[in-house]
């Protein structure tokens, strides 16, 4: 996947409550919440083409050329299971 892809999926996602997971080539799913106080709140892509996601509690920065999947569950009450 591309940065820009992996940004176009999430930005919408941006203040929502959830949770969202990526499936990564070689290592399988990963995934977090964004609840009440963890949501979303920025998607950037860095001049070295990673994925920067930032929370309020928190970020990560992800490889999008590793990333196959991107799922995002906005029922707080469950997982979404066997998605896959």
């Amino acid at each position: 996947m591309t940065g820009e892809t992996i940004r176009g999926l999430l930005d919408p996602l941006i203040g929502k409550s959830g949770s969202i997971f990526m499936v990564v080539s070689g290592i399988g799913p990963i995934g977090f919440a964004t609840a009440e106080h963890k949501k979303l709140t920025a998607v950037e892509i860095r001049p070295d083409g990673l994925v920067r996601l930032e929370r309020e509690t928190g970020w990560a920065v992800i490889d999008p050329g590793e990333v196959v999947a991107v799922v995002w569950n906005g029922d707080t009450e469950s997982s979404p299971g066997q998605f896959l």
